[in-house]
């Protein structure tokens, strides 16, 4: 009954946030064209955050953090992180410490208005079928970071709906070191019980938060540049372990 109660009490409200803060979003929507993107970000972002704390709230999700990045406040980075389930956004946004985009899927900016937001903040919506579309995303993503962007990327490609993850995209990392900034690894814990697989609610719980110190690409061997990606999923894996 809990379940239940929850679970329609977070539906009722996550439209009724998205309706009551619709005059916000035109706004920044017509500041973004105005103005330009990068001068109507810091709001949206800050309104990211507030909700992906209700979000998980709502959840019934107790999120712990646990921060072993140690980076400035102001350094944009890349966080790459395994893909358990679909509170991570959430978890992301409300507890991921600064400013930052998606690098997501493009079914993501199908959804009204949630892309909307998503656009604002400095996501991307990466179409995995067009490699012409891709090769000018990644480009799109780096340029981002260089301008002092934190973005994550889940080079899983999908949610696992559990605790083992699948492989890592080969090459999905180096937009790192193209653009010059540090990679932090992120293990995000039992996120997947927070809506198991099959099932249509929330039955609260514990996750996870884990941000392992940052790696800079430049600084590694030639040979682990090679097998980055391993490198970094050896180092998630290690939070998922503990």
């Amino acid at each position: 009954m809990l379940t239940l109660l929850r679970t329609l009490f977070f539906f009722v409200v996550f439209w009724l946030h998205q309706v009551l803060i619709l005059p916000l979003l035109v706004y920044f929507l017509i500041k973004s064209k105005v103005c330009g993107p990068e001068s109507a970000r810091n709001t949206p972002c800050a309104v990211g955050r507030i909700w992906g704390k209700l979000m998980c709230w709502l959840g019934g999700a107790k999120i712990v953090r646990r921060d072993k990045s140690g980076l400035s406040a102001d350094e944009a980075v890349l966080f790459v992180s395994n893909h358990q389930g679909d509170f991570d956004i959430p978890i992301f946004l409300g507890y991921g410490g600064r400013n930052l985009g998606f690098v997501a899927k493009k079914e993501l900016g199908k959804i009204p208005l949630i892309s909307s937001w998503m656009g604002l903040i400095g996501c991307i919506f990466l179409d995995r079928d067009d490699r012409r579309k891709q090769v000018a995303q990644i480009k799109e993503t780096i340029a981002l970071l260089k301008q002092g962007q934190s973005m994550v990327i889940f080079p899983e490609g999908t949610r696992s709906r559990g605790p083992v993850m699948a492989d890592f995209a080969r090459g999905s990392l180096n937009i790192a070191e193209k653009a010059g900034v540090r990679i932090v690894p992120v293990s995000l814990k039992d996120s997947y019980t927070l809506k198991p697989k099959g099932s249509w609610g929330f039955p609260g719980g514990k996750a996870e938060m884990i941000l392992h110190p940052a790696v800079d690409p430049a600084s590694l061997d030639k040979e682990t540049k090679a097998k980055l990606h391993e490198y970094i999923k050896a180092i998630i894996q290690s939070g998922l372990d503990g």
